[in-house]
Parts: C-alpha cells; sequence; structure tokens
C-alpha cells in the first residue's frame, strides 16, 4: 500500500512539474536556472534590444558581459562562504553591473544607439526577480 502511494505521489509530482519545465523551467527560476551561455544571450538581448551591433562589437560586448557575471559569481561566493553581508554584496552587484553597463555603452557609436541602450538598462527587471 505505502508503494502504491508513493508511485501515485510520485506522479502527481510529475504531472505538475512537467508543464512548468516545458515552459522554461521551474516557476521562479529566474536567471540563476540558466546556463552562462543561456545568461549572456538573455543579458545581451535585453541591453542591446533594438541595436544592431557590428561583429567586434557583439565579440567585445560578450567578453565584458561574460568577465562581469564572473566577477558577480566570485563575489557571491565569497559573501556566501564569509557569511557577508548581503546588503553590502547587493551594493557591489549594483556597482560591477553599472561599470559593465558603462563598459557596453562605450561601445556604441551613435547617440541614438547610446540613448536606446539607456533605455533598456532602464526598463530591465531589477533585484532577485529580474535576476541582475
Amino acid at each position: 500500500m505505502k508503494t502504491t502511494l508513493r508511485v501515485i505521489a510520485a506522479a502527481a509530482a510529475l504531472a505538475i512539474a512537467t508543464p512548468a519545465f516545458a515552459q522554461g523551467g521551474p516557476p521562479g527560476g529566474g536567471m540563476g536556472q540558466m546556463s552562462p551561455e543561456q545568461r549572456l544571450a538573455r543579458q545581451k538581448e535585453m541591453l542591446f534590444q533594438g541595436i544592431t551591433l557590428t561583429a567586434a562589437q557583439s565579440a567585445k560586448a560578450d567578453t565584458l558581459i561574460m568577465q562581469g557575471m564572473q566577477k558577480q559569481m566570485e563575489a557571491m561566493q565569497a559573501a556566501r562562504s564569509g557569511g557577508g553581508d548581503m546588503g553590502a554584496m547587493r551594493e557591489q552587484m549594483q556597482k560591477m553591473n553599472g561599470e559593465r553597463n558603462e563598459a557596453l555603452k562605450a561601445l556604441l557609436t551613435t547617440d541614438a544607439d547610446k540613448a536606446k541602450f539607456d533605455e533598456n538598462v532602464k526598463n530591465m527587471p531589477q533585484g532577485r526577480r529580474g535576476g541582475f
């Protein structure tokens, strides 16, 4: 009887989870559930929406975004292992994002592209829910 209940419970859990994963992952998964390549593509898509990059700009943007993600990952690991202040870490992350965004914006050559980039940054989700 216990085995039958376990099988039914497992089947019910699978039935509930399957639609969530089919829609891109578990509910609330956010950027944390993505591979680094998926995170890169998503950030680049959001930051450069409506902006056409040259191949050289695109490659440099990839490098800057990946470097930023690496720095943030190192900062998060250091804060977690050292029992660090999460508020201070959040401020540090915002500073890193600002520096990364300025470096990315510097790749752009027209004022229209720079204005569009600023608009894209402003419209990005903020905090944990946005994943940035």
